[in-house]
């Protein structure tokens, strides 16, 4: 049904919600004004127990709900958002994972460091032509690689480990 078609329906659907409201308010109050005895009556017996239990604890569609649906969000939110992402993943590659990663890469690069002027010239050959060649690669696959892969692949060269056995 589109909403024009709402327009074009007969008055009295209309305006049935409003008067199934008006004739529900009256019964109730005259049956709570008028009708007490009879109203006793129908909650004493056993048809009259069975409706109130039944409208009464609405056959505890809400209690399933929270307990068994809600709750089981909110426990795998908790440990997925929370636990993993936040905890986990922002602290490995945020500031604490980066800060401890430099550290870890100072430390093995000081090894490096000899006092012999040969390494040190040795060094800078090494960075010097990885630079030209990595920019001479660009220039000859530029148009079958992307860059960014590239970049990847540095930003991850800090995050490889080294097995040594000690």
């Amino acid at each position: 049904m589109n909403r024009v078609d709402s327009e074009f329906i007969n008055h009295s659907y209309k305006i049935l919600p409003v008067v199934l409201s008006l004739l529900g308010s009256t019964l109730s109050f005259s049956l709570y004004l008028f009708g007490s005895k009879l109203l006793v009556k129908l909650k004493l017996s056993t048809l009259g127990k069975k409706i109130y239990n039944f409208f009464n604890k609405k056959w505890f569609f809400d209690k399933v709900y929270n307990e068994y649906i809600s709750q089981f969000f909110f426990t795998v939110s908790y440990t997925i958002t929370y636990k993993i992402i936040d905890r986990g993943i922002i602290e490995v590659f945020g500031p604490m994972g980066l800060s401890s990663i430099i550290t870890k890469k100072a430390f093995y690069i000081s090894k490096l460091q000899t006092n012999y002027l040969y390494h040190y010239t040795f060094f800078m050959l090494v960075g010097l032509t990885l630079m030209l060649g990595a920019r001479e690669f660009w220039v000859l696959a530029g148009g079958l690689a992307d860059f960014k892969i590239f970049i990847l692949f540095s930003i991850l060269s800090f995050f490889y480990k080294e097995n040594s056995v000690r």
